[in-house]
């Protein structure tokens, strides 16, 4: 501030006066296009001076210039903008024509933010009026640093959330902790999230360190396996808090975001911890991790709904593998012609069953439930797909999604599921709460081919199911098999290759509606 009186009375003024409609138009949300043009004006009055120029980074963090009046031509404009380059000080005086351009750099803590000039008709006062122009950038200067500020907040959390909305959740999320720690003093950042809310087999550790300015996963369960110790005791932290897997990775003190999902139902999905190579973390910081940690959320939540639509049809092994690549629909869901091998199974009386043993609507659910979840259980432990259930008729299909297996040996898996569901089957009345079914006892029926398939997503559902006339035969050769008895297409068959392991009954054959080919088919027992 100056010793002289007036002068100093000025500086009071302008920065008490600049303070107030600063304040205001930052409750007014004004952006810079629209406060400028009416504090420039202001800010020459005060000076003597018959125009402003500033030029700043604004809401859009571009350089931009903004004059008042709009058409104003700076005098010296070469000089005035080396004399207030980067790293310049104080002010610079420029003089063309009989016209002065006193200007200086704006900064923030060293920081450049831009120029400001004032325009004068005549030689002024350089010293006086640069007082009073510095006093009026200081307080334009937070005013500059404040939406610079938030709009790198902003252009951040863009950046987590495109980050975020790559299809692979684990690639997703190794460039969203990129992301934050080039705009965070991050030390470390552990993740430990599940993929499927209610099912802790499937939970997942990311642990990432700050390494020469870059984070480096240095535990991804999502890529390879981790200490199992370190595994169980994320499960423990996320269930129920124990607090040794921070003890094991130094992170006690670390903060801690926890993801939750629902609102009237909340269920904790993750959580996120994070130490601060700079001590703690400014507020600045701690916005940041808030974001990330809603955005982590989310995805979280997508990967969850979009595991378990995918789970619905096929075996979690085969659900990972899908979703670790960000073009698996068109890669391998889209519909295709396929060799694929089809599997029937029809609890054998069941009409007689449900009349006669379970007579009620809920011993009949409840058969068909449990039953039908141990049968989808062993179609997945043989590789097969789940295509849907049709009463208490299971149908899976074997080669899909990735086709890995040769067409004989998708028609070994299909064959081999049938005689452990059969198996299973007739254990299954000794499972507490069905020994009524001891009596009568539980049986299937089951048809299997090995035949051409359009396969794929199909509907307004996404439902993955396969058409063909050898999808049609399959559920028709279901309907000839006896109680107990797996019934395999004849021309199938041929494709078993020699020494296999089943033992093919005398060729047979039926008659079956709107086919006019009677249907050739073999018992299958194994060996």
């Amino acid at each position: 501030m100056s010793d002289d009186p007036k002068l100093l009375r000025a500086q009071i003024d302008i920065h008490r006066e600049l303070d107030v409609r600063i304040e205001a138009a930052q409750r007014a949300r004004q952006p810079l296009r629209a406060f400028l043009p009416e504090i420039l004006p202001w800010i020459a009055e005060r000076l003597g001076a018959v125009g402003m120029m500033l030029q700043t980074y604004g809401e859009s963090l571009e350089l931009e210039t903004f004059r008042w009046p709009a058409d104003l031509a700076l005098p010296g404009e070469r000089a005035l903008i080396t004399g207030t380059d980067e790293g310049s000080s104080g002010y610079v005086l420029c003089g063309e024509a009989g016209r002065f351009a006193l200007g200086q750099r704006l900064d923030v803590a060293g920081e450049t933010f831009g120029r400001a000039a004032a325009i004068f008709d005549h030689e002024p006062d350089a010293d006086r009026a640069h007082l009073l122009l510095d006093t009026a950038c200081e307080e334009l200067d937070n005013l500059l640093h404040a939406v610079r500020a938030a709009r790198q907040k902003h252009l951040v959390t863009m950046q987590l959330g495109d980050a975020l909305r790559h299809r692979v959740l684990a690639d997703g999320l190794r460039e969203a902790v990129a992301v934050l720690g080039r705009a965070v003093p991050l030390e470390r950042i552990l993740l430990t999230f599940v993929a499927e809310e209610e099912d802790a087999s499937v939970l997942h550790v990311q642990l990432h360190e700050s390494r020469d300015g870059a984070m480096v996963a240095k535990v991804d369960t999502m890529a390879s396996e981790a200490p199992r110790e370190m595994v169980d005791d994320a499960r423990r932290y996320l269930a129920t808090g124990d607090r040794e897997l921070l003890r094991r990775l130094d992170l006690l003190d670390a903060q801690e975001e926890v993801l939750i999902n629902g609102v009237t139902h909340s269920v904790v999905v993750g959580k996120v911890l994070v130490s601060s190579s700079a001590g703690a973390f400014n507020t600045w910081d701690r916005e940041l991790l808030a974001a990330f940690a809603g955005y982590v959320r989310q995805r979280v939540v997508d990967f969850n709904k979009e595991w378990r639509r995918l789970s619905s049809s096929f075996r979690p092994a085969d659900v990972a593998r899908l979703v670790s690549d960000d073009d698996y629909e068109r890669k391998w869901l889209a519909p295709r012609e396929e060799t694929v091998a089809i599997l029937y199974v029809d609890i054998s009386g069941f009409t007689r069953l449900s009349e006669q043993v379970l007579q009620t609507p809920e011993r009949v659910a409840a058969l068909v439930e449990a039953w039908s979840e141990e049968a989808i259980g062993l179609l997945f432990q043989h590789g097969g797909v789940f295509d849907k259930m049709v009463g208490d008729c299971v149908i899976g299909l074997f080669g899909p999604p990735f086709y890995d297996q040769r067409p004989h040996e998708r028609l070994d898996a299909a064959l081999s599921c049938a005689v452990d569901i059969r198996e299973m089957t007739r254990r299954f009345p000794t499972r507490p709460g069905f020994e009524h079914l001891i009596a009568p006892g539980l049986a299937v029926s089951t048809g299997v081919n090995l035949a051409p398939l359009f396969v794929g997503i199909f509907g307004k559902n996404d439902n993955f199911t396969g058409f063909s006339s050898g999808m049609n035969n399959t559920a028709r050769l279901q309907g000839c098999a006896k109680r107990d008895e797996i019934l395999v297409m004849a021309e199938a068959a041929l494709a078993l290759p020699p020494g296999h392991r089943f033992q093919l009954g005398p060729e047979e054959s039926a008659v079956v509606k709107n086919v006019a080919v009677p249907l050739r088919y073999h018992p299958v027992d194994v060996r």
